[in-house]
C-alpha cells in the first residue's frame, strides 16, 4: 500500500476551491478547533458519519493532510483510483468485511507520524441518529495508543439526508473533542474504549434542531424519500410510497405527509396519524417489516419478500472495475437472492453464503459472494436498495452493515 502523503498540489487545490464551496453551501461552523495547536501527529480522528462529504468537511479545520479509510467501492473506476489513491492517498477498506490489510497500512502510517481518519459506524446515518460502531475500531485504538479526537458533526443529516439529492441550507457544526491522550489507552480494555466511543459519537440531529431552532428549508424536502421509506403506515402496503417536492404520499390509499423545515413528516389528510421524524418512521417501518418476515418464516412462505424489475447485475472484486453480467429481475426470498435475466437465465445467491451486504450512497445495493462483489444497479433512481438490507438485517444480521 502506498503510504505517501496527500498530493500537495491536490491538497492546495481543494483548499482553494472545493473547501470554500462546502463551507458556504452547508454553512459549516466549528467548535474547539484550537485543540490542534496542542495535538501533534500522529493522531486519529473518529467522526460520526452523516453524509458523502464528511471526509472533506472534517478536514476543513484540521491543519494536517489526513489519510481517510474509504470503502473500496469508490475506487473501482480509473478516475476513482487516480483521485482517491494516487492523489488523496486514502486507505481502501471493504465495507462490512474484516480487512487485516487496512490495519497494517494504518500502523505503517502511524509510524510515519501521519493523521488517520476512521468512520467507526461504517456507513452514514439513514435517520439522523448515530448507530452502533464496529468493535474492531476499539481494538485498533488499543493497538495504536495515539491521541484520539472525535469530530462530532451536528446538523449534517438535516442539511442533506442520505437519501436526498439536494442541500437544505441551515447550519452544520463540527465540534472537536480529544477523548484519549494515547497513553491512557494502555490501561483500558477494548470494551471500555468501545463504550466511550459510543458515548462520544452519539448525535441526534432532531435533538440538535430542537435545541438550536435552526430550520433547513427546501422546495424538494421529500424528493427521493421512497429510497428509504417503502411502507405506508395507513394502509400497510409496501413499495407504494412516492415523493414530489415536499409532498410524500401513498399511491395506493392516498395518505399524504408534508416535509417540514424541521425535518418532520406532517400528515395532511389522515386523522390519527402522528407527525413523524425520520427516526420515528424508520423505527415503525423496521418493526412492521420484522413482524411480516417472522410471519412468512413461521408459515414457510416461499414467495419473494421484495422484487424489482429493470435491474442490472454487475460483478467485480475489491478495487477491480465492475463488469455487467445481465439485466433483468431481482428477487429476495427468506433464504436467497434470485436474479432472472431477460433471457430467463437464473442466478441464485443463498443468504448463508453472502457477506458484506450494504447500500452505497443512496440506493446502490451490493454484497460479496464467493470472493466476488455483486452490485445491483436500479434503472429507476427512486428504487429502494435499503429495503433489501433491512430484510437481511433481520434474518442474517451478521451478513450486513451495522444498524
Amino acid at each position: 500500500m502506498n503510504t505517501k502523503k496527500f498530493n500537495p498540489f491536490m491538497y492546495v487545490l481543494l483548499r482553494l476551491t472545493f473547501i470554500p464551496y462546502l463551507r458556504l453551501k452547508y454553512n459549516i461552523k466549528s467548535e474547539n478547533k484550537d485543540i490542534f495547536r496542542k495535538i501533534k501527529p500522529p493522531f486519529i480522528l473518529i467522526p460520526n458519519h452523516v453524509g458523502m462529504f464528511d471526509p472533506p468537511m472534517v478536514n476543513i479545520f484540521v491543519p494536517h493532510r489526513v489519510h481517510f479509510v474509504m470503502s473500496d467501492s469508490n475506487l473501482r473506476t480509473p478516475i476513482g483510483k487516480w483521485a482517491y489513491l494516487s492523489l488523496c492517498r486514502v486507505i481502501p477498506k471493504t465495507k462490512a468485511v474484516s480487512d487485516s490489510a487496512t490495519v497494517r497500512t494504518i500502523i505503517k502510517l502511524v509510524r510515519k507520524k501521519r493523521v488517520i481518519c476512521v468512520f467507526a459506524e461504517g456507513r452514514s446515518t439513514w435517520d439522523g441518529v448515530s448507530h452502533d460502531i464496529y468493535f474492531s475500531t476499539s481494538k485498533l485504538l488499543k493497538i495504536l495508543k495515539i491521541p484520539v479526537v472525535v469530530p462530532l458533526i451536528q446538523g449534517g443529516y438535516l442539511s442533506r439526508p442520505r437519501w436526498a439529492t439536494s442541500v437544505r441550507r441551515g447550519k452544520l457544526v463540527i465540534r472537536y473533542k480529544q477523548i484519549f491522550s494515547g497513553d491512557d489507552l494502555a490501561d483500558l480494555t477494548p470494551d471500555e474504549i468501545h463504550q466511550r466511543l459510543l458515548s462520544e459519537l452519539w448525535n441526534d440531529d432532531y435533538e440538535f434542531q430542537k435545541r438550536t431552532g435552526i430550520q433547513y428549508k427546501s422546495k424538494k424536502g421529500a424528493e427521493y424519500l421512497e429510497r428509504v421509506i417503502f411502507c405506508c403506515p395507513a394502509c400497510f402496503k409496501m413499495q407504494t410510497m412516492r415523493s414530489e417536492g415536499n409532498k410524500f404520499f401513498c399511491q395506493s390509499c392516498g395518505f399524504t405527509s408534508k416535509w417540514t423545515p424541521e425535518g418532520y413528516l406532517h400528515p395532511v389528510n389522515r386523522v390519527g396519524q402522528p407527525t413523524r421524524s425520520m427516526t420515528d418512521w424508520l423505527s415503525w417501518q423496521k418493526t412492521f417489516c420484522d413482524q411480516a418476515i417472522a410471519l412468512m418464516d413461521q408459515k414457510k412462505i416461499d414467495k419473494p419478500i421484495f422484487s424489482d424489475d429493470d435491474v442490472t447485475l454487475k460483478i467485480g472484486y475489491k478495487l477491480n472495475p465492475l463488469k455487467t453480467l445481465m439485466h433483468g429481475k431481482m428477487e429476495l426470498y427468506l433464504d436467497r437472492f434470485q436474479f432472472t435475466s431477460e433471457q430467463n437465465e437464473k442466478k441464485v445467491f443463498p443468504i448463508s453464503e453472502i457477506t458484506g451486504v450494504q447500500v452505497l450512497l443512496a440506493n446502490q445495493f451490493e454484497f460479496y459472494h464467493r470472493d466476488a462483489v455483486y452490485k445491483f444497479d436500479f434503472e429507476n433512481p427512486r428504487t429502494s436498495g435499503y429495503k433489501y438490507m433491512c430484510v437481511i438485517q433481520k434474518i442474517a444480521p451478521d451478513k450486513t452493515e451495522l444498524t
